[in-house]
């Protein structure tokens, strides 16, 4: 079926023009016997014909007006051209809406618009535009050129455009009337749905006591197990207090126990190195006042192996000696670590809350990490030291735990305008942004069971909020976690 035959009265000398002319007749032509199809194969035609229609007018369009730009042809046509193109796609919008919508766009009335607008366009746009654009190729002005196509027309022609023009004009305002009918219809569909929503309502009004009752029976379930929860909070918290106060006593009476017999074992060695620095002195002095010893004393010095006691009796006093300071060093953190522990606001070191608690986990980290110490002087803070201490060893114990096999601690602290920034750093497996989200949460903890209460982050969270301080955490899978603790130096409620 041919409903359009392309005749070189369309040509308009235009290459481009003509070929995408020639090309919508083309698409007219192939989709004719679709669209004229009685009932729903029409509508069903539609909707991919006028898609490819908005294609070729966006293309056909924009070359068209692109070339009148290059060409200056006189504005005031232009923009009358161009609102011709602007009426095209409006009245292809209106009948894609009746395709999708409605459902009653009649093919033929479609091929009869576009077979009278296509031959409309061609023979009354199109070659005023070729005609204009030759004119000025051959000396004339945009207007000269623009008057000479106003004046050039006969009056069949202009009966023949009147006559097109008109049926444009029809085309659109059926399109129009159909759409506010179908406006009306939608219009009534809508008071039905209204309808059905009234009759909604009032199931619903029947069934709002029973809602009600499940809410309040729902809230009194929702507040049960928040004190629950609560509860059970508080009971570890109370536990994790009365262990760290049996702690606290226990690290004070041994560090006590043990500074006594620290004392006099390390008088001891100090005697012992200065009597055996005297005894090798004599033995020196008797070697050389005996020009020659008798063979009983040679005999004694090989089996005594002097030369060899001169140089490993001092390493092994030195080796004592080191021990021995260890001990001390060990005995002194548990006296830090336990000797605040009244819950009294007092300054304290920060640097030395960290070193006491390094010392009480050290055999939990030596195993696992190397321990990087990046420690700024600090001034003195106001705090509760002991609870500090206690946030200390949590967080170096997670950061031990983290690691996997072999990683790196860091410790930072400087001071940040008017307060004391602390850092704990790890190389350990992270947190996805769900854990990190919770882990100040009691009760949560991402350890096997029984290896973990959840109790722990969340008692430091309670700790650092009673210091009105602010911690952050900077963590991802497998790019470790920084803790930062800002502590301000003088607490705002502390006694002065």
């Amino acid at each position: 079926m041919q409903l359009m035959a392309w005749s070189d009265q369309f040509v308009t000398g235009l290459e481009t023009v003509d070929a995408q002319h020639h090309a919508l007749v083309n698409l007219v032509n192939a989709a004719a016997p679709h669209l004229a199809q009685v009932g729903d194969g029409a509508v069903r035609a539609a909707g991919p014909f006028l898609d490819k229609l908005f294609h070729y007018a966006a293309t056909h369009f924009r070359d068209e007006e692109q070339l009148m730009r290059e060409a200056q042809l006189a504005p005031q046509y232009v923009e009358q051209h161009r609102r011709s193109h602007a009426a095209f796609v409006d009245e292809v919008k209106l009948m894609q809406r009746q395709a999708e919508i409605d459902g009653n766009l009649s093919g033929n009335e479609l091929l009869r618009f576009l077979t009278s607008w296509l031959t409309f366009h061609i023979l009354s746009e199109d070659k005023k535009m070729a005609a204009q654009m030759s004119a000025i190729r051959g000396g004339a002005s945009a207007a000269q050129a623009l008057a000479d196509v106003d004046t050039s027309e006969g009056a069949p022609h202009a009966v023949y455009t009147a006559a097109l023009i008109d049926l444009f004009t029809l085309l659109t305002e059926r399109n129009r009337t159909l759409l506010q009918a179908n406006e009306r219809v939608r219009a009534a569909q809508d008071e039905l749905a209204a309808a059905n929503q009234l009759l909604e309502t009032r199931v619903q009004q029947r069934t709002a006591e029973l809602a009600a009752a499940n809410a309040s029976l729902e809230q009194e379930r929702q507040a049960l197990v928040l004190s629950m929860a609560r509860l059970e909070q508080t009971q570890g918290q109370l536990l994790q207090s009365e262990k760290m106060a049996a702690v606290g006593q226990l690290a004070a009476g041994v560090a006590h126990e043990i500074n006594n017999p620290i004392g006099f074992i390390s008088s001891n060695l100090s005697s012992l190195s200065n009597y055996l620095k005297k005894l090798f002195e004599l033995i020196e002095v008797y070697e050389q006042q005996s020009a020659v010893p008798s063979a009983a004393i040679l005999e004694a010095r090989t089996r005594a192996d002097i030369d060899f006691l001169r140089e490993d009796v001092p390493s092994l006093l030195q080796e004592s000696s080191d021990g021995l300071t260890r001990v001390q060093r060990i005995v002194g953190a548990l006296r830090d670590f336990s000797h605040v522990d009244d819950g009294q606001w007092r300054e304290a070191d920060l640097n030395e809350g960290l070193e006491a608690a390094l010392n009480m986990v050290g055999n939990e980290i030596k195993y696992k990490a190397q321990v990087v110490k990046e420690l700024a002087p600090l001034p003195p803070v106001e705090c509760i030291a002991a609870q500090l201490n206690q946030v200390f060893v949590n967080l170096l114990l997670n950061a031990a735990q983290a690691i996997e096999v072999r990683g790196v601690i860091t410790l930072r602290s400087r001071v940040q305008d008017e307060s004391v920034l602390i850092e704990i750093s790890d190389t350990g497996t992270g947190m996805s942004p769900e854990v990190k989200k919770r882990i100040f949460e009691p009760f949560y903890t991402t350890k096997a069971v029984g290896k973990g209460t959840g109790l722990g982050l969340s008692i430091c969270w309670e700790i650092i909020q009673r210091h009105q301080a602010r911690i952050e955490v900077d963590s991802a899978p497998g790019a470790g976690t920084t803790l930062r603790l800002l502590l301000p130096r003088v607490h705002p409620i502390a006694p002065q």
